[in-house]
């Protein structure tokens, strides 16, 4: 079981799965609206989160800040994000923090299988390891908003698992670094794909 976290951020120019933004928030002029790219659909319960995030903002704002949310990689893929909201040209994004484990260990540590294998594991380690986590992403101009963990992990295959030899040369979806290395000793090929492109990677044999 792994539970990856998502992070939302916002960045510094501007005035945020966690969500983060530009770092140096500035209070929101009259009637301002954000882009935020997402990278999962619409029916996805982060992007479901980051809707009434948006909703919310827009209530204690009094309507003076409207957060666009952009679903599906609609506005930017998952890999761009956090870059498009470093150099401003988004003012706040959704991003699988694990996905950065190859900048600095501290954002792979919640994807490490079994060491928090519950919410409550997982919400003890988030508060150990939060301190860290914003000060390396300041360091880059951004700014921690919120964090949600991902649910426990299962594996999905057109045919039985009953070993793990039985992974040995499947393709294997891989997203982060910890999950491209348990494919690789497994056996399985890791591959990238974007959750948008799940159904048709299934129906091709990618």
């Amino acid at each position: 079981m792994l539970h990856s976290r998502r992070i939302s951020v916002a960045g510094a120019r501007l005035v945020a799965a966690a969500a983060f933004g530009l770092a140096g928030l500035s209070l929101a002029s009259a009637e301002t609206k954000w882009d935020m790219p997402t990278p999962y659909g619409d029916s996805n319960f982060h992007t479901q989160n980051i809707a009434k995030f948006a909703e919310d903002v827009s209530d204690k704002t009094g309507g003076s800040l409207t957060i666009q949310v952009h679903s599906a990689g609609s506005l930017f893929k998952h890999p761009e994000i956090k870059n498009a909201v470093r150099k401003g040209l988004a003012p706040v994004g959704e991003v699988l923090i694990s996905r950065l484990s190859n900048e600095d260990p501290v954002f792979g540590v919640d994807s490490v299988p079994f060491m928090a294998n519950s919410y409550d594991a997982a919400w003890d380690l988030y508060q150990a390891s939060k301190p860290v986590l914003e000060e390396k992403l300041a360091a880059q101009g951004l700014q921690l908003l919120y964090t949600v963990p991902w649910p426990p992990q299962g594996i999905y295959a057109k045919k039985d698992i009953n070993t793990i030899d039985d992974l040995k040369g499947l393709k294997f979806r891989a997203y982060n670094a910890s999950t491209e290395r348990l494919a690789q000793l497994a056996g399985a090929v890791p591959t990238q794909v974007e959750v948008p492109d799940l159904p048709t990677a299934f129906s091709t044999g990618r």
